[in-house]
């Protein structure tokens, strides 16, 4: 799994980077980033809490210590993508006006449930009568600083990815 992880990590970079340049490249506005703006749009593992946009340091902090980290170049902030790697989860974090900020969470198994109650590996049907809301805006739904978006592929859930609302694209 986490060579596949690393494999994903590695042709996101190649195919999506840039400088500020390019085109493709998605920027975050800084004066909109505030911790706890998720709405309902929150994450929680090991009992702590979090979002979109949260402190990374006191997170990292009450959750235990990961399983291992990678550092990339980054397509969408000033510096670098730090990604933290937990059992059956990702954060990543980047500096945001001088404090390293969450700026997305990736379910990566099928043994992390999400708050919301999506898991991969569940039925389409059952994703949508657990979170309506979620379908009916084609599997993306923005709530405050938040954006969950969930791939569902031959009728199961195969990815859940939340991300900053404003790098939708």
């Amino acid at each position: 799994m986490k060579k596949l992880a690393i494999l994903l990590l590695a042709a996101l970079l190649l195919l999506g980077c840039g400088g500020a340049d390019d085109p493709n490249a998605v920027f975050v506005d800084p004066n909109a980033v505030q911790g706890g703006g998720y709405g309902d749009l929150y994450f929680e593992a090991e009992g702590v809490r979090f979002g979109i946009f949260d402190e990374a340091e006191p997170v990292l902090a009450a959750l235990p210590e990961y399983r291992s980290s990678f550092t990339g170049e980054t397509c969408a902030f000033e510096g670098q993508d730090v990604y933290y790697y937990y059992s059956g989860f990702q954060i990543m974090a980047n500096m945001i006006d001088g404090t390293m900020r969450i700026t997305a969470i990736t379910v990566a198994d099928d043994t992390i449930k999400t708050p919301q109650g999506l898991y991969i590996g569940m039925p389409e049907a059952d994703a949508a009568a657990a979170f309506p809301k979620l379908v009916e805006s084609d599997w993306n739904l923005i709530d405050g600083t938040a954006l969950l978006s969930v791939t569902v592929n031959d009728g199961v859930v195969v990815s859940i990815v939340y991300t900053p609302s404003s790098m939708e694209g």
